[in-house]
């Protein structure tokens, strides 16, 4: 071992941590052995894959191997990181999920750099969410393609996509441990739409049915403002679950 390798934090961060039982398992494997099977990867001098056997072995004084890689760029490296963490074994649905999303996310924004560089307009991030037979096309072959990625179907996907943007932190946090699988998760959050749509209607009636004001003064502007509210978040909801409906019937 003639290198010492050094640690990137934005590196480490793209790996998804083990879990306590797989870190011990892992641990304990190395004691038993009393070396690292496998090398610890390295790009210039900095770990990209091997963490925590090298925190194992330096932690219990055993020697291991390391062995370096070559990349043009970071970008390239935290590509390969992360198209090398989807081939792990003990990856939950969820896990595998973000790693696919993060890596689109590098794609997506090194095309819109070319695009920049080569002097093209920038791409709009609502333009697949448009409502273009075209657009909507682009959309769920993005969809298909991102699923494949992770080994999921389409509709698990974008169940996961639904609770990683409108689910609690808690609830999130559950579904990547694996505690809460991602179909249960997004029927948790179905219901929680469905309630604030009854909600929202409920108010919106009962302003609506006191409607129109005789008065024309800061009372009457604040309640034809708090109704212009609920009609919106009536729409976005109904929009919310129009939508998740879509994409999770995509097979």
């Amino acid at each position: 071992m003639l290198t010492k390798p050094m640690i990137d934090p934005e590196f480490r961060g793209i790996i998804p941590s083990l879990s306590d039982d797989e870190y011990q398992q892992l641990e304990q494997n190395i004691l038993s052995e009393q070396k690292c099977r496998d090398a610890i990867l390295m790009w210039d001098g900095v770990i990209i894959d091997g963490h925590n056997r090298f925190y194992i072995c330096v932690k219990h004084g055993i020697e291991f191997e390391v062995r370096e890689m070559e990349f043009e760029s970071r970008e390239e490296v935290k590509l390969w990181i992360l198209e090398n963490q989807l081939g792990r074994r003990n990856l939950t649905d969820a896990m595998r999920i973000e790693i696919a999303l993060g890596k689109a996310e590098m794609l997506r924004e090194r095309a819109r750099e070319k695009q920049s560089q080569a002097g093209g307009d920038k791409i709009s991030p609502g333009a697949l969410l448009s409502k273009s037979s075209k657009a909507n096309e682009e959309r769920i072959n993005v969809q298909k393609t991102l699923a494949k990625e992770a080994g999921v179907s389409a509709g698990t996907l974008y169940s996961y996509i639904c609770v990683r943007e409108d689910g609690s932190p808690a609830l999130l946090d559950k579904v990547k441990s694996g505690e809460i699988k991602i179909g249960r998760a997004y029927k948790m959050l179905e219901k929680e739409i469905v309630k604030q749509l009854k909600q929202a209607d409920k108010w919106y009636a009962y302003i609506k049915a006191r409607m129109p004001f005789d008065r024309d003064d800061e009372l009457d502007r604040e309640i034809n403002r708090r109704l212009g509210e609920l009609e919106e978040l009536r729409v976005g909801l109904l929009e919310r679950i129009k939508v998740k409906k879509e994409n999770i019937e995509i097979k």
